[in-house]
This record gives structure tokens, C-alpha cells and sequence, in this order.
């Protein structure tokens, strides 16, 4: 593990990891949404990262600066880190992976990811990810799954997904730990995407909920549903201000979505990207 830089080795007792990964496979930042929450919840700090040299393209995702006091400068360079939480409230201890898709050798950090989790016991994993679908913000949230347990779908009511075509390091990162006796379920949450910007916390409440449900760990989402709550308001105060998005809504509703020429889908994008703008604002 010579791309794996250790600041500690955390003794755990039967830990089970979330990952997730920022880029093709993270919908509005849902996915990795959920990761971030858990963390600053117990407020830790990574025990590895990995080497950034070794897996990204610094011309395709270049490092950010930033100017601090006195003219100081700070460099943020893409990162893959690894967080613990110990906590008995929470049943299990638990690894969390959280970074960015790397832009090469993906088979082999695929494998670095592997080898720590295997190194610290890591028997189960739930791998995190969102895709913009056409579905409604006021509906629950639909979340697809993948598993080799032919029970898995009937038991935790999750749908199963029949997608075949290019994919992200989610995947890749999921398989290759279900090929080395960890046993990894995929969870996928569909993000509306006409939400296109910013996160969906109804989306990564849905997500935290599933998976406490398949780890049997309580993980606290409450931060979460009240974000959710606040920001479902100001989307149904959208659909009041735009006729155009409510029946648009109401037609994802009845899963019957048939736009006509006079009924731009990116025009309604834009109206509630302008509208949740200017909330920020405000």
C-alpha cells in the first residue's frame, strides 16, 4: 500500500464502511452529501489518505489556492481520505471513504481502498451514489440497488436496477471489494433533475436511511430532514410562481412526461436554478 499515506491505524471491532465518491456517480453532491454529514456529526479527522500524485490529472482537476491572512496562500489538492467512527451508540464501528474520481489507474486505487479496508477488518461496505432522473421532488425518493443477495430487493424495498452503458469509480471501487470477501451493497439514490444544482437532502436523508437499515447501525439524519424541509418549501414555492413547473411536477407525478414544443424542460431548469439563486441571496 505505498500510495496509502497512515497518520494512524484506528483499532476497530467489527467495522463496516460507507464510501463515496464526488463526480459521475454523485447526482447533486447527494451521495458524498451523506458522507460529509456523518463526519462533521462526530467531528473526526482522517486517520489515511491517499497519495494524490498517483491518481490525478492536475491539468483536469487542478488544485485550488486560497489567500489567507497576511498573504499566506493554502493549496487544496483532490483528495481520497479515510475517517473512523468509534462510537457505541452506533452498534458498529465504522469506516468512512470519502474523495474524488480519480482521473487514472483506477484498477489501482480501486485496490489501495481495498487492501486498507481489508487491513482493518472491514467485512461489510455500502458504496453511495445518485443519478439525475425524471422523477418528483415530492415523492419518496426512489433508491436502487445492487447486491449478489437474491433476497436483498424484496427484503430492504429496493429497487433493482437493469442499467448497462459507461460507469463511474463507484462501481469499479464496489466490485472490486465484493471480489475480495467484503460483502458490498451498491445503494443509488434518483435525484430530480430539474434540482440540478446544489444538493437534494431529501435524497441523502433517503440514502442514511437505508443504509442504517442494511448496516443495523443508528445513524442520526435529523440535521438532514430539517434542511430537507426548508428546502422543499422553497422549491413548492417555486411550483406557486411558475405554472409551467407545477404541471411539469404533477406529470412526473403520474410518471407521464410528455414535453411539447412549448414546454421547454430547460427553461423550467433554469427558472428554479434562478429562483433558488435568488433565495441564496436574500
Amino acid at each position: 500500500m505505498e500510495d496509502v499515506v497512515w497518520y494512524r491505524k484506528p483499532l476497530l471491532s467489527e467495522p463496516v464502511a460507507i464510501l463515496a465518491f464526488e463526480g459521475w456517480s454523485d447526482a447533486g453532491n447527494t451521495a458524498t452529501g451523506c458522507v460529509e454529514n456523518i463526519s462533521c456529526t462526530y467531528d473526526v479527522e482522517p486517520f489515511a489518505e491517499l497519495d494524490s500524485d498517483s491518481f490525478y490529472n492536475y491539468q483536469m482537476r487542478r488544485p485550488i489556492v486560497e489567500v489567507k491572512d497576511f498573504g499566506e496562500r493554502e493549496f487544496h489538492w483532490p483528495q481520497t481520505s479515510f475517517y473512523s467512527i468509534e462510537d457505541y451508540k452506533l452498534k458498529k464501528d465504522l469506516i468512512l471513504v470519502f474523495g474524488e474520481e480519480p482521473s487514472m489507474r483506477w484498477k489501482e486505487y480501486a485496490k489501495n481502498i481495498k487492501d486498507v479496508l481489508v487491513e482493518l477488518g472491514v467485512k461489510r461496505a455500502i458504496t453511495l451514489g445518485a443519478f439525475f432522473g425524471q422523477v418528483a421532488h415530492t415523492l419518496p425518493v426512489p433508491i436502487f440497488g445492487v447486491s449478489t443477495d437474491p433476497t436483498f430487493h424484496s427484503r430492504f424495498n429496493i429497487l433493482n436496477p437493469n442499467y448497462s452503458g459507461p460507469t463511474g469509480i463507484t462501481s469499479v471501487v464496489g466490485q472490486t471489494l465484493s471480489e475480495n470477501e467484503i460483502e458490498t451493497t451498491g445503494l443509488w439514490a434518483a435525484v430530480p433533475h430539474y434540482l440540478s444544482s446544489g444538493g437534494y437532502p431529501k435524497g441523502m436523508s433517503a440514502l442514511i436511511n437505508k443504509t442504517s437499515e442494511i448496516l443495523k447501525i443508528d445513524l442520526d439524519d435529523s440535521g438532514i430532514q430539517t434542511e430537507g424541509q426548508q428546502f422543499e418549501l422553497k422549491i413548492n414555492k417555486a411550483m406557486e410562481n411558475s405554472q409551467d413547473l407545477a404541471e411539469y411536477v404533477s406529470r412526473l407525478e403520474e410518471s407521464e412526461v410528455n414535453l411539447e414544443n412549448n414546454f421547454s424542460e430547460d427553461n423550467l431548469v433554469q427558472q428554479i436554478e434562478d429562483f433558488l439563486s435568488e433565495e441564496r441571496d436574500n
